[in-house]
């Protein structure tokens, strides 16, 4: 007896996913779109902030999505693999669009939860460095651990509140401040030894 077939707005995303790969029911490439459209409108326009650039963005995103669809390990989170392809592609805009454009050391070293035991090296860091490349910041936050990038894009990119970002990532206030402070330091650390090798190449 054939198993009866689910229908495919009670399917789960790794089902929809795989059925997907399977088959080529325009329904199925519907499915996804009308699950994840408003979401990654959302969080592209909290990046971008420009509702034309944003369009584009998540055409892209739907279209690269579509084609590694192959790729994907369905015993992942498909959610968080789409919102990575939206992230990667936002990035790229932000680096065309910023690079003449610089952003303040001050903006990313203050914070709003004060650190119980503060390390020496923190001082010298913030008095050495004043500004830097918008696009140096991009990339050395693509080096840090994913919960350290994740904290920094939705605090000084997305602008969201400590409290926004607990709701997200299911942390409390605390723990969010903690790991922003974390965040802000190893990015700090990444930038000066990127800065120190290319010297050295020089």
């Amino acid at each position: 007896m054939r198993k009866k077939a689910v229908p495919v707005k009670e399917m789960s995303d790794s089902q929809l996913v795989t059925a997907i790969v399977r088959g080529k029911n325009p329904d199925l490439y519907r499915e996804v779109v009308r699950r994840y459209q408003r979401k990654l409108f959302s969080y592209l326009y909290r990046l971008l902030s420009n509702k034309e650039e944003v369009e584009d963005v998540l055409q892209n995103v739907f279209v690269k999505t579509f084609r590694n669809l192959k790729k994907f390990d369905t015993h992942k989170k498909f959610s968080s693999w789409i919102y990575r392809i939206a992230h990667n592609e936002a990035v790229n805009v932000l680096k065309r669009r910023s690079r003449k454009q610089f952003v303040s050391w001050e903006d990313l070293t203050k914070g709003e939860v004060k650190v119980e035991a503060r390390s020496e090296e923190d001082s010298p860091f913030e008095g050495w460095i004043k500004k830097e490349s918008k696009e140096e910041v991009l990339r050395a936050i693509q080096e840090l651990p994913t919960q350290y990038r994740e904290v920094l894009i939705l605090r000084y990119l997305s602008e969201w509140s400590y409290r926004e970002i607990g709701q997200k990532l299911k942390k409390p206030v605390n723990t969010v401040g903690t790991l922003l402070n974390r965040a802000r330091h190893r990015l700090l650390l990444i930038v000066l030894a990127s800065r120190l090798t290319t010297k050295k190449r020089l």
